[in-house]
């Protein structure tokens, strides 16, 4: 089993050394949520990408970290791995980049938590979720 886990990371403080940011909880929530759901399958491999609308210069696997200490609270066993999206001009390439990790790395399911106004409302809105099912025959998971 192979999950697509987008995730953007936040300041948690109001100062911004690295220690400071961490999975979003819009994020978290769907990371929970995937790991409670399919965290018993065996040979579980987790692309976690991570979504910037800016290039924040961050410690590498920031938020791998974060992710992978959620897996490990839950007792899950799982390859983790880091693909980051940083330079996105436009919401169309954000979407692009998406389609693309699912078709390469033949992702089984995304799983992507949703807040309105959030981040990855306006990454999956409409017609990248349209695009994963219909394209690529992909299961979207949105987690509220």
């Amino acid at each position: 089993m192979h999950l697509l886990l987008p995730f953007d990371i936040v300041p948690v403080e109001s100062r911004v050394p690295q220690s400071t940011f961490g999975v979003s909880p819009t994020s978290e929530r769907a990371v929970r949520y995937a790991f409670e759901v399919f965290g018993d399958q065996d040979d579980l491999r987790v692309t976690a990408v991570e979504l910037s609308a800016e290039t924040i210069s961050l410690q590498e696997n920031l938020g791998v970290a974060d992710i992978r200490s959620l897996a490990a609270e839950q007792g899950v066993d799982a390859e983790i791995r880091q693909h980051s999206v940083t330079e996105i001009s436009s919401m169309a390439s954000l979407r692009q980049e998406i389609l693309g990790i699912v078709e390469a790395d033949d992702v089984d399911t995304v799983v992507v938590g949703y807040e309105e106004a959030s981040f990855d409302d306006a990454a999956f809105t409409g017609s990248t979720i349209e695009r994963v099912l219909e394209e690529r025959g992909v299961p979207v998971v949105l987690v509220p």
